[in-house]
């Protein structure tokens, strides 16, 4: 036991070593390792490249397995998309009084025939597959021309085509722009010889008669598709 007043004495070699600073601390701790702690660290980069080696494949496998899964999922989006765009399109017929060359029984197969759009856009409405209500339906000769004159009005003209819209909104002029017209647009095409006529409704949200980017199913030809 020290003297009263004196420090206990240590034991040999058991010395003191105060931390280092930030710089040194990596140096300071390699000292201290064991030797077998040496070689594990010496081993350390090499067991990283070996597992990079050994996951590096089935990452890949992994990344190719979700690319392809998304990439048959939006396969499969689409495939129903065009199955229902093509029940929407499906060509409904119809037939009036046959007109031959008579320009007034025409324009009076053209009013039956934007009639039958009018009753079939109702009756989607009535289902709930379309926005109403529907307030009319205005038709114009397709393709559009400067003086929009259709084919009921040629006699030359053995068919018709025609671009309705069902509308469901009047949007009043402005400072900035004209009146327009919203609604549902559908295609009609018109044989008037035998007075035979084919609508159908043009797959998409309800616009001003535009249908914007390309469609993903084209127009029937029995409604004057392409």
């Amino acid at each position: 036991m020290p003297a009263p007043g004196q420090e206990p004495s240590r034991p040999e070699g058991d010395r003191f070593e105060p931390l280092p600073g930030i710089a040194a601390l990596p140096g300071w701790v390699w000292r201290r390792l064991p030797k077998a702690g040496k070689a594990a660290m010496a081993l350390l980069p090499f067991v990283v490249i070996a597992l990079v080696i050994v996951l590096g494949p089935g990452i890949d496998r992994s990344k190719d397995d979700r690319a392809r899964a998304q990439s048959e999922r939006l396969a499969r989006q689409r495939a129903e998309r065009v199955a229902r765009l093509r029940v929407e399109q499906r060509p409904r017929f119809g037939r009036g009084t046959p007109a031959g060359s008579d320009v007034a029984r025409r324009t009076a197969l053209l009013g039956e025939a934007r009639a039958a759009v009018e009753s079939d856009a109702r009756r989607r409405v009535a289902a709930g597959s379309l926005d109403g209500p529907v307030r009319r339906v205005e038709c114009e000769p397709y393709p559009r021309t400067v003086a929009g004159n259709g084919a009921h009005l040629d006699p030359a003209q053995a068919t018709g085509r025609y671009s309705c819209l069902a509308i469901t909104h009047d949007v009043p002029a402005s400072e900035r722009a004209e009146a327009a017209a919203i609604g549902h647009a559908y295609r009609v095409r018109i044989d008037f010889a035998s007075g035979r006529y084919a609508l159908c409704k043009i797959a998409g949200r309800a616009g001003e008669g535009s249908l914007g980017a390309a469609a993903v199913v084209t127009v029937p030809r029995a409604c004057g598709g392409a």
